[in-house]
């Protein structure tokens, strides 16, 4: 075996040493410092001159940290909901524009849905934040114009709103890549399908049950691996909208990461966060791959 993969080796040797600087890049922005961080998990680091050995303190006073349990059911939450609209909305859009007759028309549609993967997004969280400001947004106004001046609320400055607020962020929540990754598995079905589906009959909720939704079951894997990962791990949004309040009511683990480790000094604390953030992605992901069938794996 290791005959057969030196011989592979020199055969192809200068692909590999093309591979070399993708991996020093990883290994200098991410290996390292990801394995770094592991480290000071069990010190008590200021991010300067502070490093004490604390071993397993850290996460004793972390598991003992309620703020930090409410950023877990806070992101629960998050990750619940994100998962669940991006397995709908996205898709239902894909399946629409995919069975849009004249083609000019469906790149129209094509290009409105990408054009929110080239706006920044701190753009996007700044015009939802003056959307739903208190005195002087957006919701509010229309509210009170249209005569539900009972229904206005401080959105984001209330317990009770904020978090479905932050959720209810980029509504339609179709532009982007997951309507991309959707469509791209629905153009990869084969044309002679659709003619079977029609000459059986099939009704258009029939044909989406039946066969688009079974043959982007891959696509629908990808998508909740996407979103559980990039719900876990932002905190931009929280940052810019609610800085993770009122109270707690809308903290993360990882805006409370961001915060022990730059607002606090307390780095050793943060990589200890840090280090529970990546075992529980771990373990979802690896959760989403043992459970979640791939297309070509449905009975």
């Amino acid at each position: 075996m290791a005959a057969a993969a030196s011989r592979i080796f020199r055969k192809h040797w200068k692909g590999y040493a093309f591979l070399l600087p993708v991996f020093a890049v990883l290994a200098t922005f991410k290996y390292i410092p990801f394995f770094q961080a592991l480290i000071m998990s069990f010190y008590e680091w200021n991010g300067a001159n502070v490093k004490t050995f604390i071993g397993l303190d850290n996460f004793v006073e972390l598991f003992k940290d309620k703020t930090f349990y409410a950023s877990l059911k806070n992101i629960l939450i998050f990750t619940g909901s994100g998962v669940i609209i991006q397995l709908t909305v996205p898709l239902l859009a894909a399946v629409l524009v995919f069975h849009v007759k004249g083609k000019r028309l469906q790149n129209v549609f094509k290009l409105w849905f990408v054009i929110p993967l080239v706006i920044p997004s701190i753009v996007i969280y700044l015009t939802w934040q003056w959307i739903f400001a208190g005195d002087y947004g957006v919701l509010n106004e229309l509210l009170e114009r249209i005569g539900l001046e009972s229904w206005t609320h401080a959105w984001l400055g209330e317990s009770k709103t904020a978090i479905w607020s932050v959720i209810f962020v980029n509504f339609p929540w179709i532009g982007g890549i997951t309507f991309l990754i959707y469509l791209a598995g629905l153009m990869g079905i084969s044309s002679e399908l659709f003619e079977v589906a029609k000459l059986d009959g099939m009704t258009v909720w029939q044909r989406f049950i039946h066969l688009e939704l079974p043959l982007v079951r891959s696509q629908m894997k990808l998508v909740m691996v996407l979103t559980i990962i990039q719900q876990i791990q932002s905190f931009e949004n929280i940052l810019v909208l609610t800085n993770g309040g009122p109270g707690q009511s809308t903290m993360t683990p990882a805006l409370y990461l961001y915060l022990q480790g730059f607002s606090y000094s307390k780095m050793g604390y943060a990589s200890a966060i840090g280090l529970i953030l990546f075992l529980f992605l771990l373990l979802l992901t690896w959760a989403n791959n043992r459970f979640v069938k791939n297309t070509e794996t449905i009975d």
